[in-house]
């Protein structure tokens, strides 16, 4: 195995993942699952499964000395990663050496939720929780990025983590050269068929766009408890409507590119909410409009360019999301346009290059409005 300087651990291995491992910076990924979207992609050299015990045994003899583990708000993933963090950095003092431990940080939710779900908790349980949270982070993380001002907010309320080494920028795409002109009046649900993707608003909502847009077609992609639903749906106008389900990675892309307008439509779950949107960043980078609600980072971002931003609570919801697909799939933007307006380097590499050391400042790059970000 090649000799490098960091390594990744990833909790389960998608697509994006092997993407950037070939094109961030040169590092040993190990990941502990797979998710379904990672189906026809080809592991490249230096991406290996392990089992938790595996990664931490990999801790005494890797060349690595910078660990790049999952962020700390990932609720559920937690235990796991003060274990690895901790590991790493035991596994350094043991052998002598400088361990330096980074994270990607995109939890854009609010701490009370984040403990408690949507049930409401104690508030001095959440304090409680974000001490805990905040200190450990303190004491095993050497340096922090946000991919979005929000995910900056929410971690801003964790106690001692303002000591931590951190910065900020915006993860937008880099453009992708057009592969085919656009379907007319085309638009794409791309992602897990489940609730809190608000795929049954979308399925209420699309019968009034089929009235006021005659010709539109809704495609939708991707496995998930709700595709049996969306099909039977699907089967009421197949002229208008089709469900595709699971594709491999690149045919997806293929069938989202086909698009002029991408519908993201994601609802709060639990705990979850949208932090990015991995659909969202492939459609702006092929050009097309984004119709969405205002749980992703981007939210701020896709209003000020143009997209359909739209608030998801009330009861109005619905017929809103009609009107926002309508405007869309009438006056979609221009797809150079939409392009034009991102970084030519992807936000998630600029971030990989700061996090592990290649880059003095993470900078949020954009044609129009280069601004360097720090905290």
């Amino acid at each position: 195995m090649t000799a490098v300087a960091s390594m990744r651990i990833v909790p389960e291995l998608r697509a994006a993942h092997v993407d950037r491992h070939r094109l961030g910076t040169p590092a040993e990924l190990l990941y502990l699952d797979t998710n379904y979207d990672l189906a026809g992609t080809a592991l490249a050299e230096g991406i290996h499964r392990v089992t938790l015990v595996g990664a931490l045994r990999r801790f005494g003899t890797t060349t690595a000395r910078t660990l790049e583990v999952p962020e700390p708000l990932w609720m559920r993933f937690w235990p796991k990663h003060v274990l690895l963090a901790a590991g790493f950095k035991v596994a350094g003092l043991l052998r002598r050496r400088e361990h330096r431990v980074v994270t990607y940080a995109m939890e854009n939710n609010d701490l009370a939720t984040l403990v408690g779900g949507r049930r409401g908790v104690p508030a001095w349980l959440v304090r409680a929780v974000a001490a805990i949270i905040g200190v450990a982070a303190r004491l095993t993380i050497d340096r922090i990025a946000f991919a979005s001002d929000d995910a900056r907010a929410t971690y801003a309320q964790l106690p001692c983590v303002a000591d931590i080494e951190q910065a900020t920028g915006l993860e937008l795409p880099h453009p992708v050269a057009a592969e085919r002109p656009a379907v007319p009046l085309t638009c794409v649900y791309l992602g897990v068929m489940e609730e809190r993707k608000g795929v049954r608003e979308l399925m209420d909502a699309w019968p009034s766009v089929e009235t006021m847009v005659p010709g539109a077609r809704l495609v939708m992609v991707g496995p998930g408890p709700l595709q049996a639903d969306a099909a039977s749906w699907a089967a009421a106008s197949p002229s208008s409507r089709q469900v595709l389900g699971r594709l491999p990675h690149a045919e997806a892309a293929a069938v989202l590119r086909s698009g002029s307008v991408l519908v993201a439509p994601s609802v709060p779950d639990g705990r979850w909410r949208e932090q990015i949107g991995l659909p969202v960043k492939e459609a702006l980078a092929a050009g097309l409009t984004v119709v969405t609600t205002e749980q992703t980072g981007l939210a701020g971002w896709l209003r000020d360019h143009g997209h359909e931003v739209i608030d998801h609570a009330g009861p109005t919801f619905r017929p809103r999301l009609a009107r926002a697909l309508v405007r869309a799939l009438r006056a979609p933007l221009d797809r150079e346009q939409v392009r034009d307006a991102l970084p030519e380097r992807d936000g998630r590499l600029s971030a990989d290059a700061w996090l592990h050391g290649q880059e003095a400042r993470l900078v949020l790059d954009t044609p129009t409005r280069p601004v360097p970000v720090v905290a």
